[in-house]
């Protein structure tokens, strides 16, 4: 399963499991909703894991259970768990969404300022 704590990213990201709604369609064209947990979270994306094969670039709707976050995202990692044949999704809010679980210091601030 691909290490998402040890690849280099743009932004930092904290491992939290919350309850997510990922919905959208699959690699076949079928569409889906998948209640799922997120494997971590950063300021602009997660990752999760879903029984889906999802496109890299494709679109799906991202919203929380435990509180009030919801944006479109677009698919920019997929890796299969041979073992549990689950899919590891790295997903990239659209919509300039911030998930405000957590409080994530600079790295916000830096990007309101730019878009600003």
């Amino acid at each position: 399963m691909l290490d998402v704590y040890n690849n280099k990213r743009r932004e930092p990201r904290v491992k939290i499991h919350t309850r997510v709604i990922v919905a959208g369609c699959d690699a076949n064209g079928d569409d889906f909703r998948a209640e799922t947990t997120t494997v971590d979270v950063s300021p602009h994306g997660a990752s999760v894991c879903l029984e889906q094969n999802l496109v890299r670039g494709s679109v799906v709707e991202f919203a929380t259970q435990g509180y009030s976050f919801r944006t479109r995202a677009v698919v920019r990692a997929v890796d299969r768990d041979h073992e549990s044949g689950s899919h590891l999704v790295g997903l990239e809010y659209l919509d300039d969404a911030v998930n405000p679980v957590v409080i994530w210091g600079d790295s916000q601030n830096e990007r309101q300022s730019r878009a600003g």
